[in-house]
């Protein structure tokens, strides 16, 4: 059986994650088509607007077969990181082919640099030590390193779809995983500030829905994901991000100089910044700005500030296994779906209710927070059901 695999966010699912999705299927042809969904919070840290059932719900619509949700331990991680788990949890899930965008679709050069950075070369790591020594931020002493090493890859990691792609290929290698990787063209600016209705950036969209402009944000997205959108704005089914900057700066300005070393990704010093910042600032986004720059990317601080969310320590993502099960958020019927499910190398669960017993505290706390930063019942999810169509 051929599986077509998608690392995603779909926050929401738009115009060009349904291109992704068309034209990764016209390539392989698949049997199934698996998701693997960020959950309540996502890769760089910030909180989704759609819970992960809204959005698996959007995935199924658009072609979908089956949804799972990442844990938020491999979630709220780096693009390394990120991709090993979600590599891992598909190809545990039985697919063969993993889709992914890249701005630059050259899968050799995309080959080299991931195994370049799988294995470096003892010029490449003395370079990266030296720039980092100068006092520049790992992202940018990696991309002069790399750049030096295998020129004809410079700039390759200055795009953001570049640096998902090779990290999902070094986790294919780091495995030692058969998957065959399928490349589509990414086209327009993931951090666009206007939407481009054809090729559109997901937070464009969701700023313009939050400033009450919707006309362009519907455009951009397929009709199904317009009307679950205005469902969801009419009935308050949201979250206010203001309840959630308050939690984390009364959080932040609490935490004693032990809960502080606590924290993953925690440079020397750099807890002193953190609190400096967060006894001034009046939200999460005015921290951020506070903190970012050549040294702390704003990402990095996006995460550290879910990781105090959530409760998420050191230990925690140091020594965190491989996900080792596979929450099922939506499935369309299909009767191959229930004999699959016996037949894989990692568990799928079926419920909320059974998920409880094997979720992270951390998985918990981000479903809790997000009900109660979108005015919901503290038993979400586990009054939902699956999301089937």
């Amino acid at each position: 059986m051929k599986i077509l695999g998608v690392v995603a966010e779909y926050d929401p699912f738009h115009s060009g994650h349904l291109y992704h999705m068309t034209e990764a299927v016209r390539h392989v042809s698949p049997d199934l088509v698996f998701v693997v969904l960020s959950p309540c919070f996502k890769q760089r840290g910030e909180f989704s607007l759609l819970s992960p059932l809204d959005r698996a719900r959007l995935a199924l619509e658009a072609g979908a077969d089956a949804v799972f949700s990442l844990p938020v331990l491999w979630t709220v991680r780096d693009a390394e990181h990120y991709a090993l788990g979600a590599v891992s949890l598909l190809a545990g899930l039985g697919v063969t082919d993993l889709a992914f965008g890249a701005e630059t679709a050259d899968e050799s050069l995309l080959f080299r640099a991931a195994g370049l950075l799988e294995n470096p070369s003892p010029a490449f790591s003395a370079l990266l030590k030296e720039k980092l020594s100068s006092g520049v931020g790992y992202p940018a002493a990696l991309s002069g390193a790399f750049s030096s090493v295998l020129p004809e890859a410079e700039g390759l990691l200055d795009r953001p779809n570049n640096i998902l792609a090779v990290c999902y290929l070094r986790a294919m290698l780091r495995l030692n995983l058969s998957l065959r990787p399928v490349i589509i063209p990414r086209t327009g600016s993931y951090h666009a500030a206007g939407i481009d209705p054809v090729s559109p950036s997901a937070s464009a969209i969701r700023d313009s829905l939050l400033r009450g402009s919707y006309t362009a944000a519907f455009e951009a997205v397929p009709s199904y994901t317009a009307d679950l959108l205005r469902r969801r704005f009419l009935e308050g089914r949201v979250p206010d991000e203001r309840i959630l900057d308050a939690m984390l700066l009364s959080r932040l300005r609490s935490m004693s100089e032990e809960e502080y070393s606590l924290l993953p990704d925690l440079s020397e010093g750099m807890e002193n910044a953190v609190r400096s910042a967060a006894a001034v600032s009046r939200t999460r986004e005015e921290l951020i700005t506070a903190l970012s720059g050549r040294r702390y990317p704003a990402a990095r601080i996006s995460r550290l500030c879910a990781s105090v969310l959530l409760g998420i320590t050191k230990n925690d993502t140091e020594n965190t296994p491989l996900p080792d099960h596979a929450l099922l958020l939506g499935l369309r019927k299909r009767p191959e779906m229930t004999a699959l499910w016996k037949s894989l190398p990692v568990p799928v669960i079926t419920s909320f209710t059974e998920w409880k017993k094997a979720a992270s505290p951390s998985d918990l706390a981000a479903w809790r927070l997000w009900a109660q930063c979108s005015g919901l019942p503290d038993t979400l999810p586990f009054t939902e059901k699956l999301i089937s169509i």
